[in-house]
């Protein structure tokens, strides 16, 4: 993670200038926030809707397989919220597994890329009076950054191994019930970095 900040004071006119130009060029400050940051790395699980018990594939109840990875899986992020990954690059462990059939945090989530700003504008009225303007934009790009996505399968048994929260139906098209984050498929974000927003304040000092 790299967060800078940087400050500028726009020169503004001399006292020397015209009144009304000086009233409206001074005292303006830009300031900014750039944070840029990798994504955290995480793994691929599993679940069976019925004969899927790490007892049923392992043997053991201490002792869970884990899933298969296949080709054209992706890294972990894309800009299409409803695959962040190839989920039918993704099997579940069959019986007699060993657990050893993928390692740990191969996937990688998104970068962080947000700029904030802030535009301050102070009005003097002589000695230490002054009243302050500030506009605080953050997220000023508005950039989107998923934090989260659903990472288990859920699949009906070993056997058969049909994907039960699937994102998309076999045609291709987008599944109508998981359209919403909280209804997400496999493979689909389910959170995000908030979007731009604005804060005003208004201070007097004296």
């Amino acid at each position: 993670m790299l967060k800078a900040n940087a400050v500028w004071s726009i020169p503004g006119t001399s006292k020397e200038g015209n009144a009304v130009l000086r009233a409206l060029a001074n005292d303006w400050q830009i300031s900014g926030v750039p944070t840029a940051g990798s994504g955290a790395a995480y793994s691929l699980g599993h679940s069976y809707s019925s004969l899927g018990t790490s007892t049923n594939i392992t043997g053991s109840p201490d002792y869970n397989g884990r899933v298969i990875l296949g080709n054209g899986l992706g890294s972990g992020c894309s800009d299409n919220q409803y695959s962040q990954f190839n989920a039918l690059a993704v099997r579940g462990p069959g019986y007699g597994s060993v657990g050893m059939e993928s390692g740990r945090n191969y996937m990688r989530g998104c970068s962080d890329h947000r700029v904030d700003l802030s535009i301050l504008r102070a009005v003097r009225f002589g000695g230490t009076r002054r009243l302050e303007f500030r506009l605080d934009i953050f997220n000023a790009f508005n950039a989107v950054v998923i934090t989260g996505r659903s990472t288990t399968a859920n699949f009906d048994n070993p056997t058969s191994m049909t994907l039960v929260n699937n994102q998309y139906n076999a045609d291709g098209t987008l599944n109508p019930s998981r359209l919403t984050p909280r209804n997400a498929g496999f493979g689909a974000a389910t959170g995000a970095e908030a979007l731009r927003n604005l804060q005003l304040q208004i201070r007097f000092q004296f």
